[in-house]
């Protein structure tokens, strides 16, 4: 340095300065010329680079929302077996957990090892786990892979990509191994066989690297074999600790390669092998390896013919997760089992967003931003702003079971409907599409490759998703004139932001049991033996393949009674759109729930088929206990029932008010609807629906077996009988039974007295159809039911009958 900066500079300094910048060129210039990184020759600084792309890091140093997950690194850590893989649906918050696994342990990254620890030091893993976190914070050499932007379509496209990703994950290490050989041959060391061992291991590795570094033209053999050299190297020559290697979406150019139309079979089983033997170089008999973790979305198997990577546990939704033992007698729920043997999900922690933790978003804020849009808000302001933010984020990005936890939320919806809030703290009341996170981001490739003679058998399995989910979310949720039960509950709750009533509030029985296919299907999704890459063959997919990669991406999800079903709004809404185009594409006629609206009856105004449809919705319903089966609880549990007629134009109206009269429920047909007109394929026809509900209490208190002897049974059918009637009285004393000009421009108008007793019931059909009188206005006159609308039409369940006219269906007398 010089004593003073106007000091003149002498002519022996200019002379020695200009040799040193010709060196310096010399130097550079023949750096260049081998083609060789400027830095693989000299140490690596620890903080040029980062093993885990910075995600976690880069999160928590902006201060953006996040969730503690920090308890799943010792969980999944804790978990027996070298090779792990958790595989979860998308935007589940399984980039950022890795992320945060790798700032966790590595001994290298962009931040200080004492800055990492202060970002850590609120995290649940630093105040609750000391020990564990000690032992293990910053104590390993980390490789971290990420493909999530790899989408080869040839193997060579693959090779490259392959690479990249290798080349990124080494360099953090590679400067100190490279370090590590320049003084081996700069110091005079006495040749011993674990110096020569060293020298040969860093020799090859450099070989290898600038290998792979400099020409376009390389041995894909070490392409797989580079990341386990550094491993070696950095064990034997470096003495630090066996190495982690954590790969986030491990499955993302397999799958893109298998999806793309225009990568053909041959490429398609080349890039197979090539990531198939890359992963097998990692984690099959490697003994410089820790552990290693792999996340992604399909479970795609890692072999080739009888070789391939066979000690990796993958664990997926259904791993772990609770499955009823239901008592034979009553279909009550005994207890819950795990569903594979006796396994548990280490990643149901990491991934996804529990009740606590979206309630802790929901809290966070509104008390940030309340204050601003409402300063003069009283307490109980802000606790209906927290319900109303609380039941939107359950109706559209909840619904998920994910190992044993049996509600979770999706990561990436919650997050961004919270960014896309700003400071706002009301949700608009008709959740406009912008919130559709998961409709915005959906790609249902996979269902493109459906076979074409499989569309037909794709259409029963949508139908019966469809329905169910529809139904369920009606129960729960209601809708425009009707309060759903967790809706109810939500609003009822008395919360405190500081206890767990809302995952209590949650805890509420469905009664609807779901369809046997289903459960099938379920079984089908969870078979892992199933899945395999012929499943991607150029001829199209089964429909068992189609749903299993369905399931695996979060379009569906297991559920309390062993079936798989669609999660929540959001994801129904992308679901249906995709499956109609399918349906359209495959040359199918009608809709997607036209199976339903059949089966249903009430839509074509057959309500001998309805009367079935009612009884085997009852006797399939899960049971719910006896004080629990109020007017109320039928009358929500009809109104679900007909959720699916929604998708045809219908509507409902609960507790109607119509010309004086209130009704229990009104099914209002559409004026013009072009899928209604499709499905009533005979005649069209808009039956406006006029329900009045009964329900008989169990006097004596009797078992279902005392209940159906033969006095007891008649006692019972006659008290069944008299609420009908009072009940069809009653609907005609409310309304002006001469006009209901509700009902004007529909093709009937049928009344119908419903009671119920147990999970039985007898049903009283009064038709009417429109007549015009002298001026012009629309009367309704009785068009009684004829034998042979009835002859032929019962079955072992359901009887039907003449009284009057009117069409009667008793399932109470049945045995």
């Amino acid at each position: 340095k010089r004593a003073s900066d106007d000091e003149e500079e002498t002519p022996e300094a200019s002379t020695s300065k200009r040799h040193s910048e010709k060196r310096t060129k010399r130097k550079k210039s023949h750096r260049q010329k081998n083609d060789v990184d400027q830095d693989s020759t000299k140490p690596f600084d620890a903080q040029s680079a980062d093993p885990c792309d910075d995600d976690w890091l880069s999160l928590t140093t902006r201060n953006a929302r996040i969730v503690d997950k920090s308890l799943a690194i010792k969980r999944v850590m804790d978990k027996a077996g070298v090779a792990k893989l958790g595989l979860a649906p998308r935007r589940a918050g399984k980039s950022t957990f890795l992320s945060m696994m790798a700032a966790f342990l590595s001994t290298h990254s962009t931040l200080s090892e004492g800055r990492r620890k202060e970002l850590f030091a609120s995290y649940a893993l630093y105040t609750t786990e000391k020990k564990f976190f000690n032992e293990h914070f910053a104590k390993y050499p980390v490789l971290f892979l990420s493909f999530k932007r790899d989408t080869p379509t040839s193997d060579t496209a693959a090779a490259a990509c392959l690479k990249g990703a290798v080349l990124k994950a080494v360099r953090p290490y590679l400067g100190l191994l490279l370090h590590r050989l320049s003084a081996l041959k700069k110091h005079d060391m006495k040749d011993t066989p674990e110096i020569i061992s060293q020298k040969m291991t860093l020799k090859n590795l450099k070989r290898v690297y600038l290998d792979l570094l400099k020409g376009e033209h390389y041995d894909h053999a070490d392409v797989t074999g580079l990341i386990p050299l550094v491993m070696e190297a950095l064990s034997s020559c470096l003495e630090m600790r066996k190495s982690v290697v954590l790969i986030d979406e491990y499955d993302k150019p397999l799958v893109h390669a298998l999806c793309e139309p225009d990568v053909g079979q041959d490429a398609r089983l080349k890039i197979h092998r090539l990531y198939t033997s890359f992963y097998s170089a990692l984690f099959k008999s490697n003994e410089d390896l820790e552990f290693g973790i792999m996340t992604g979305v399909f479970n795609i198997p890692l072999k080739t013919g009888s070789s391939g990577l066979n000690n990796v546990e993958a664990f997926l939704a259904h791993t772990g997760a609770p499955r009823p033992v239901l008592d034979v007698r009553d279909n009550s729920c005994l207890e819950y089992c795990l569903d594979i043997g006796t396994r548990s999900n280490p990643f149901e922690d990491a991934f996804n967003l529990t009740v606590n933790d979206v309630w802790g978003l929901v809290n966070d804020h509104v008390d940030r931003h309340a204050l601003k849009a409402f300063p003069d808000a009283p307490a109980m302001k802000l606790v209906e702003l927290k319900r109303m933010m609380m039941a939107h984020c359950i109706q559209c990005y909840n619904g998920y079971t994910y190992g044993h936890q049996l509600t979770v939320f999706n990561t990436y919806c919650v997050v961004k409907f919270f960014d896309d809030l700003g400071e706002r703290v009301e949700v608009p009341k008709d959740r406009p599409i912008i919130y559709y996170y998961w409709t915005q981001t959906a790609n249902m490739t996979m269902i493109r490759s459906l076979r074409s003679d499989n569309a037909e058998a794709f259409r029963v399995y949508v139908d019966c998703l469809s329905r169910e989910y529809m139904q369920r979310h009606s129960y729960l949720y209601g809708g425009k004139s009707a309060t759903g039960v967790l809706t109810a509950k939500l609003e009822a709750l008395d919360i405190d932001s500081q206890s767990n009533s809302v995952a209590q509030c949650m805890d509420v029985a469905v009664p609807f049991n779901s369809h046997p296919s289903l459960v099938t299907l379920a079984d089908i999704c969870y078979d892992e033996g199933r899945s395999s890459l012929t499943d991607w063959g150029l001829n199209g997919l089964s429909v068992g393949a189609v749903f299993r990669q369905l399931y695996q991406a979060g379009y569906l999800t297991p559920q309390y009674n062993g079936a798989l079903g669609i999660p929540n709004e959001d994801v129904f809404n992308s679901f249906k759109i995709e499956a109609e185009s399918i349906f359209s594409e495959s040359g199918l006629a009608g809709s997607i729930l036209d199976p339903t609206f059949h089966a249903i009856g009430i839509g074509s105004g057959d309500f001998v088929r309805f009367a079935s449809y009612v009884n085997s919705s009852l006797a399939t319903s899960l049971r719910v206990s006896e004080a629990s089966l109020r007017e109320d609880y039928h009358h929500g549990w009809l109104q679900a029932l007909l959720t699916p007629l929604r998708h045809y134009g219908f509507d409902q109206r609960a507790q109607g008010n119509a010309e004086g009269g209130f009704s229990d429920l009104e099914l209002i047909p559409p004026g013009t609807n072009e899928l209604l007109d499709a499905a009533q394929s005979d005649k069209p026809a808009r039956p406006y629906v006029i329900f009045e509900f009964k329900r008989l209490d169990n006097e004596d208190k009797q078992t279902l077996a005392a209940a159906m002897t033969g006095a007891t049974r008649q006692k019972i059918l006659k008290r069944a009988e008299k609420s009908c009637k009072d009940a069809m009285a009653q609907i005609k004393n409310r309304y002006q039974h001469s006009r209901f000009t509700h009902a004007d421009g529909s093709s009937a108008l049928y009344l119908v007295a419903l009671t119920f007793w147990r999970q039985r019931f007898l049903m009283r059909v009064s038709r009417l159809i429109p007549e015009a009188n002298a001026v012009s206005l629309t009367t309704w006159v009785k068009e009684a039911y004829v034998e042979n609308e009835v002859t032929g039409k019962s079955t072992s369940s359901v009887l039907v009958s003449l009284n009057s006219g009117d069409l009667v269906a008793n399932s109470i007398f049945i045995e």
